[in-house]
């Protein structure tokens, strides 16, 4: 396995541990901190050298079919990952900061069923989602949405 995919297991395996439901990366000059989302809290899991950021900034923008070659505009990937006999959808996307680029992955569980509470929505979203799904007809359609052939 290579250096890149190696890493990447290490850290992917590492966040599902402990439940993580994102992975961000907030690179610096020497180095970039890498924060595991547990719980909707962020929580340090190790920094790293900024070679190593790179080599796995490089990796997962190849293998989720992003242009490795842009850093001045946002980007936006999908990937799956095996763990443990289970399937997660890793949503990859990156932004341009300074010199580099920050990463973010969504780690996506794809056999697991979630109630609407456990989705880390705003309250508002939320009351707003219910007192939707209580109507017994009708389509829901976006706050802005004007009108369509469909």
């Amino acid at each position: 396995m290579n250096p890149a995919a190696q890493l990447s297991d290490n850290l992917l395996n590492a966040s599902l541990k402990v439940n993580a439901s994102d992975i961000h990366f907030y690179p610096f000059q020497n180095h970039t901190d890498i924060y595991f989302r547990v719980q909707g809290k962020r929580i340090l899991y190790e920094k790293i050298r900024i070679e190593q950021y790179q080599l796995l900034l490089t990796y997962y923008k190849f293998i989720s079919g992003m242009d490795i070659g842009e850093s001045r505009k946002p980007q936006n990937g999908t990937i799956q990952h095996d763990a443990d006999a289970k399937l997660y959808s890793l949503r990859i996307s990156t932004l341009p900061l300074h010199q580099t680029e920050s990463l973010a992955i969504r780690i996506l569980p794809q056999d697991t069923t979630l109630t609407l509470e456990q989705l880390f929505l705003f309250p508002n979203q939320l009351n707003r989602i219910k007192k939707w799904i209580t109507n017994r007809a009708g389509k829901i359609l976006p706050d802005n949405y004007i009108g369509g052939s469909n």
